[in-house]
C-alpha cells in the first residue's frame, strides 16, 4: 500500500487545487491511498512555537508526512510565486533543521491557473526549494485554462490529457 498526503495551497472554497486533489483517487494506481490534509488551521511558522509549545495541528501535519510514502503539493500562482500557505507548509515540515518530516520524501507538484501559463513558474520554484531538502520530485503537472478542464460543479477532470498527466505522476510514486 502506498500512502500519499496531499496539501492544497489555497483555502478558497471553490479552489481548483483542492478540487484537483479531491479527484486524484480516480487516477491513483490500485493500492494507493491519498489523504488531503486541511491546512486552514496551521499557524504561520514561528520558531518560538518549536518544542513544548508546538501546536497540535503542526504535530499532526508532521506525523502525516512522516508516515506517508509521498507528498503532493497543489500550489496556486499568486503574483508570480506560490502561495504563502504552500511556503508555510514547507517551512513547518522542514523543521527541525536537517531532520524535518519533509526530508528526502518523494513529491508531486501540481499547479493550475485559469490563464495560459498553467503555473509552470510555480512548479519550477517549488521543485528548486524541495531540492534543498533532498526530495525526489516524481512528477509535475501544470494545467492552464483549468476552468475549462474540470466539470463546473464538482471534482471531475474533463480533460483527457490532464487526467493522463495526473495518472502518470501518481504512478511514479
Amino acid at each position: 500500500m502506498t500512502t500519499l498526503v496531499a496539501f492544497s495551497g489555497s483555502t478558497r472554497s471553490a479552489s481548483f487545487h483542492t478540487r484537483l486533489l479531491n479527484s486524484l483517487p480516480t487516477y491513483a494506481p490500485e493500492g494507493t491511498s491519498i489523504a488531503l490534509f486541511d491546512l486552514s488551521d496551521v499557524p504561520f511558522y514561528n520558531q518560538d512555537l518549536e518544542g513544548e509549545a508546538l501546536p497540535d495541528v503542526v504535530v499532526a501535519l508532521r506525523a502525516a508526512v512522516a508516515e506517508a510514502d509521498g507528498i503532493i503539493f497543489a500550489a496556486p500562482e499568486y503574483n508570480g510565486s506560490y502561495s504563502a500557505l504552500t511556503k508555510n507548509t514547507i517551512d513547518w515540515l522542514s523543521r527541525p533543521m536537517g531532520q524535518g518530516a519533509l526530508r528526502e520524501k518523494k513529491v508531486m507538484v501540481i499547479s493550475a491557473t485559469p490563464g495560459p501559463g498553467g503555473g509552470a513558474r510555480i512548479t519550477e520554484q517549488i521543485v528548486a526549494v524541495l531540492g534543498f531538502f533532498g526530495n525526489t520530485v516524481v512528477g509535475t503537472v501544470n494545467a492552464s485554462t483549468i476552468h475549462e478542464k474540470m466539470a463546473a460543479d464538482g471534482d471531475v477532470v474533463t480533460d483527457v490529457a490532464l487526467a493522463e498527466q495526473l495518472r502518470a505522476s501518481l504512478a511514479a510514486f
